[in-house]
């Protein structure tokens, strides 16, 4: 029996130590192995940093804000030039008041006059607008350049020179004769157009009504217009006509006084003139249009905004916002703990709440200013974004007044093994 247990015992003892004793190829390999390990991590940890962040809420503000375009008088809406969510540039005009005037001509005229470049003699006298062009509220301007004109030809040509008086007289009469003319072709031209105008009436309620197609509300558009600037033509020859009855007037009182005009007076009436056409181009644009006043994306805020409508003074027409994204600026009020470390130029990340960060992710943005605060008070942050508001999937965000957020502002951007030794630290410490 002792012998069985003395046995046992020496059987337990050389299990143990064969257990005990690890392989020859782990004792060889495995403290290599180990050590390449706590390398690799050691390295993994030197090459990963970890952001240091400040956390707070950010509210976009713009430098340019959107702009609110409302009537400045009171009046009807002949024409809207843009449409909904139109991408528009400073200077571009995007609705017409109702006028006596067309739009269109209006603006032939003023590329005209805008090519004069100078106030000579010779560049006046050879500018000669079209004389069917439609121009409402502009037409006493126009003419009455027109009669400066003609009167500083005369003076030039001496074209009344060699005539008497008796031969004045009957241009007068032969002048009046063409007004008589022009005037019974006016009137006639003015019935013609009632009746026009009632068929294009008509041609619209069809369309309106699903009876009609588009072009032939145009084709009887255009005849209206047509007509339009046919009796313009003859008003046109009129005032033309009175305009020589003037001179040939003016000349025979001349001649019975001995006196004349001189070249120099007639020529600054007429530089006068072209200065008084230019300034009521001016003040007709003012007056009958609504011009963008920024660049930006147009919205038509306003649904009883529509053509032919009637607005009040005060109305608004419509909102303008900037699509300058780079003038957009974030605004972040710090907590004094842990602002110290902020520092323009840092890097910021953004998540906005009306924008779901996992469905639209975040926006990167740029610490532009930080401001400086009193003792215990929060300090103020400015955010620029210089790419825009692109977030890291790819969406373009639209900004709006007053968006907030969630922000995080990367002060420093710290490896991995350093953020580790000093949480070890601050451990310690405590």
């Amino acid at each position: 029996m002792n012998y069985q247990q003395d046995n046992l015992e020496i059987r337990s003892e050389e299990v143990q130590e064969i257990l005990g004793t690890p392989p020859a190829w782990l004792t060889r390999y495995g403290t290599l192995v180990a050590m390449a390990a706590i390398i690799l991590l050691g390295w993994i940890g030197y090459l990963i940093k970890y952001p240091d962040v400040v956390s707070g809420a950010i509210r976009i503000t713009s430098v340019d804000p959107p702009r609110k375009v409302v009537a400045e008088n009171a009046s009807f809406i002949s024409d809207i030039l843009i449409h909904n969510e139109d991408t528009i540039t400073k200077g571009q005009t995007l609705m017409v008041y109702r006028s006596k005037a067309n739009f269109g001509d209006v603006l032939v005229l003023e590329d005209k006059v805008s090519n004069i470049k100078s106030l000579d003699d010779s560049t006046l006298l050879a500018f000669s607008p079209d004389r069917d062009l439609i121009l409402g509220e502009l037409d006493d301007a126009l003419y009455n350049f027109l009669e400066k004109k003609e009167e500083l030809l005369a003076v030039t040509s001496g074209k009344f020179s060699n005539l008497g008086i008796d031969q004045l007289e009957r241009q007068i009469r032969r002048a009046q004769s063409s007004i008589q003319y022009e005037r019974r072709r006016k009137e006639s031209l003015e019935k013609e157009l009632e009746l026009v105008r009632q068929r294009y009436i008509r041609e619209q309620n069809l369309y309106n009504s699903g009876r009609s197609d588009i072009s032939k509300v145009r084709q009887m558009e255009e005849e209206v217009l047509n007509y339009e600037r046919m009796i313009q033509g003859s008003e046109s020859s009129v005032k033309t006509r009175q305009i020589e009855i003037q001179m040939y007037e003016r000349e025979i009182s001349g001649v019975k006084s001995g006196s004349s005009a001189s070249r120099e007076g007639a020529l600054n009436n007429l530089r006068e003139s072209f200065i008084n056409l230019q300034k009521r181009i001016d003040a007709w644009k003012k007056e009958f249009l609504v011009v963008a006043s920024a660049p930006g994306v147009v919205y038509l805020t306003n649904d009883e905004v529509q053509k032919q409508q009637y607005v009040r003074a005060g109305t608004e027409l419509m909102v303008i916002l900037p699509t300058n994204t780079s003038g957009i600026i974030g605004k972040i009020n710090l907590a004094p703990n842990g602002s110290g470390k902020v520092r323009a130029g840092q890097k910021v990340v953004v998540k906005f709440d009306s924008y779901p960060f996992p469905e639209f992710g975040a926006v990167f943005g740029e610490v532009f200013k930080k401001g400086k605060s009193l003792t215990g008070e929060e300090v103020p942050i400015d955010v620029v974004f210089p790419k825009g508001l692109i977030t890291t999937t790819g969406n373009k965000l639209e900004p709006s007044q007053g968006m907030t957020g969630k922000v995080e502002i990367i002060t420093e951007e710290k490896r991995f093994l350093e953020w580790i030794f000093e949480r070890f630290r601050k451990v310690s410490v405590r």
